[in-house]
Parts: C-alpha cells; sequence; structure tokens
C-alpha cells in the first residue's frame, strides 16, 4: 500500500493506491460515517465470480457476529456478503476463519464492500477505533474532515471540521483520533493514547497545532 499525493485543480488530493486502484485517503470515522454497515463478522466461506480469466468479484459468507452500524435484523445473522472488485485492482482476499471489521453499503439486502472501504482484522484495531466503533465515531458523523498539510493545519475557518495532519501526526489521527461535535465546534477528543502519540512525535519547540479536547473518559 502507497500513499500518492495528486495535484488537480491546485487542490492537494491525497490517495492510497491498490494495485492499479487510486482510493481518497479517509479517516476510519469517515468510513464508519459513510457507510451503510459496519460490522464484525467471520468469514465462513467464498465464491470467486470470473469473466472469462479475470475475476470480477467474491461472493463470501459470512457469519455477523456485533452490528456497529446497520438494522438489529443483521444481529447474530449468517449472510451473503458481495465484494465488489475490477480486473485492474483485483479481488479482496479475506482469510477463512478471521473475524473483520467490515464497511460497506446494502443493496437488496445483500451487504456489499470495495477495495476502498474499511475492511480490516478486527485484532489489528487500535482501542480508540474499537472505542470509537461501539459509541463514540457516531458522535461525531455530522463533521467532516479535512487533511492539511504538516505547518498549514489551523488555517480553514469551519467550526464543522476536524482537520487531521498527512505529515508526522498521520498515524496519531488515523489510529487514536475521534472527532465529535462539543456543542459549538467539531474538535479531536484528546484521549491518553493520543497524547502518547503526540508527545512521542513532537520533541523540544514544536507544539500540537490542531484543537484537541482532553477525554474526560
Amino acid at each position: 500500500m502507497a500513499a500518492v499525493n495528486i495535484l488537480v485543480a491546485a487542490l492537494l488530493f491525497h490517495a492510497v493506491q491498490y494495485g492499479d486502484c487510486l482510493c481518497e485517503l479517509r479517516h476510519p470515522q469517515q468510513l464508519y460515517c459513510k457507510s451503510d454497515f459496519v460490522i464484525l463478522a467471520g468469514i465462513l466461506d467464498k465464491d470467486v465470480v470470473y469473466h472469462g480469466d479475470f475475476p470480477i468479484s467474491v461472493h463470501y459468507i459470512v457469519n455477523i457476529k456485533k452490528v456497529f452500524k446497520a438494522g438489529p435484523e443483521y444481529e447474530n445473522a449468517t449472510k451473503t456478503m458481495v465484494v465488489s472488485s475490477t480486473s485492474s485492482t483485483g479481488v479482496r482476499d479475506l482469510e477463512m476463519g478471521v473475524n473483520y471489521l467490515i464497511t460497506g453499503f446494502i443493496y437488496d439486502d445483500t451487504l456489499q464492500t470495495s477495495i476502498c472501504d474499511w475492511v480490516k482484522p478486527y485484532h489489528n484495531l487500535t482501542k480508540a477505533q474499537k472505542n470509537g466503533l461501539r459509541f463514540k465515531y457516531e458522535s461525531g458523523c455530522q463533521c467532516e474532515f479535512a487533511m492539511c498539510r504538516e505547518g498549514q493545519c489551523g488555517q480553514l475557518d469551519s467550526n464543522n471540521t476536524c482537520e487531521w495532519e498527512f505529515g508526522d501526526m498521520f498515524d496519531c489521527y488515523h489510529d487514536d483520533g475521534i472527532c465529535f461535535h462539543n456543542g459549538e465546534e467539531c474538535v479531536w477528543r484528546e484521549t491518553r493514547k493520543f497524547r502518547q502519540c503526540e508527545d512521542n512525535v513532537y520533541l523540544g519547540d514544536r507544539k500540537f497545532t490542531n484543537e484537541v479536547i482532553p477525554d474526560p473518559m
């Protein structure tokens, strides 16, 4: 996986490259908020669908163990999940018996996800990401996210946006950052892990430029 910067119409577009496919680089909370469903599911079986010699999709049979976002009818259910793809990007290969965090959209009662959605083994998620899935991500879905270069954050005139830095603090935001609306504006929730990450990055006179609110938890 490689990060790619593309300059289009004087705007910086951040993308992640998977093979020949470019996906917009988004915060995990963004992927949660935009998705029709967010589930924890075990992979039971799969069937690869081909067009000629090229795989175009994979149908996975999944056992849904936890529903973070979707209707209650999906709780503790066995469903067919369609992973859409193209011959140029390849198909997402999920391992049998592994529990995954899976996001995507619902079409005709079928769970569909793509190479650009958030799909990751659940045991690889950070503590902040797991807490966000359970109850904190939803509180920030009214907020927007905007990436900014290191040293240029804090210039956006908006009370409805959390900026996250494409620089030294990138992993801190991605792994431990949770955006929420405090009643007046959208800000980052400062967890202990976030502060530890910040301390590891910013030394000496370098200061953290984005507004954060201490987590009372």
